[in-house]
């Protein structure tokens, strides 16, 4: 069981290395494109377009999630334990 739990935990970790290796060459490589002007001005705007949009759509599910909590009953229950009794907010 020990020697399974150390393979699992070595393929794991592994993984996890090989992704932050894979982001950091790929930011470096957008970096490049991006200081020595190889990306075009239709791709950086598209770009651009595309990370406004991902911030508007977070910034509207924050906005529904906030709203979701405020009008629910059992909103003392998001609150630690000693502090989420029915009685202590009604």
């Amino acid at each position: 069981m020990g020697k399974a739990l150390n393979i699992l935990i070595g393929i794991v970790v592994f993984i996890i290395a090989a992704y932050f290796v894979l982001c950091v060459v790929f930011a470096a490589i957008y970096g490049y494109r991006l200081m020595t002007g190889k990306i075009s001005k239709e791709e950086q705007e598209r770009l651009l377009e595309l990370h406004k949009r991902e911030k508007e759509r977070d910034r509207q599910k924050r906005i529904i999630k906030k709203n979701s909590r405020r009008g629910s009953a059992f909103h003392f229950l998001s609150y630690p334990s000693p502090l989420n009794r029915w009685g202590l907010w009604h």
